[in-house]
């Protein structure tokens, strides 16, 4: 992580997740707690990928369900998430099977850009997706479901968007 204290004030605000629970992911709700007796804080559909968010305390009872609910919906990319308070942690939980080597914030004047760099091509083409559709997906819930809670002003949305890049050390 990048040692400036803006970067540090950034990455350490505490987000929220929009939840959105209408009869589709009411279903699927219904399906992860008979499998895992687990129920998830949030689902998100996103095209070909389900993310279910579950409570911290409750991911690692959880997480060795993730393979019988893949074998159960095989046309879907299901996922686990862990539903976090700060925006790097959450950044994290995205990617959590890859060795992220830094994230940086790249400040724009329509949007930030937040920089997760890896150092081996292997981390970044898992944390990119078959043709980009996992970062897409990721992309648009930080577009589209989380939202920043600054300190002075109440909680707004915040364009933010994440690229996969390589680095070296």
């Amino acid at each position: 992580m990048s040692n400036s204290k803006v970067n540090q004030l950034f990455f350490s605000q505490i987000i929220n997740i929009k939840k959105h629970f209408f009869n589709i992911e009411l279903k699927l709700s219904k399906f992860f707690y008979e499998i895992t007796s687990f129920f998830p804080v949030c689902v998100i559909r996103i095209n070909e990928f389900i993310f279910f968010f579950v409570k911290s305390g409750d991911y690692f009872a959880a997480k060795p369900f993730l393979r019988k609910l893949r074998h159960l919906m095989k046309s879907k990319k299901i996922l686990i998430i862990r539903e976090e308070l700060t925006l790097i942690r959450i950044i994290f939980s995205f990617f959590e099977d890859t060795y992220i080597h830094n994230v940086m914030l790249i400040e724009g004047p329509t949007r930030d850009i937040i920089n997760v760099l890896f150092l081996f091509k292997k981390d970044r083409a898992v944390a990119v997706g078959i043709d980009g559709s996992y970062i897409k997906a990721v992309n648009y819930i930080f577009r589209n479901y989380i939202t920043l809670n600054y300190p002075f002003n109440k909680t707004e949305s915040y364009p933010l968007e994440l690229r996969c890049n390589l680095t070296t050390v």
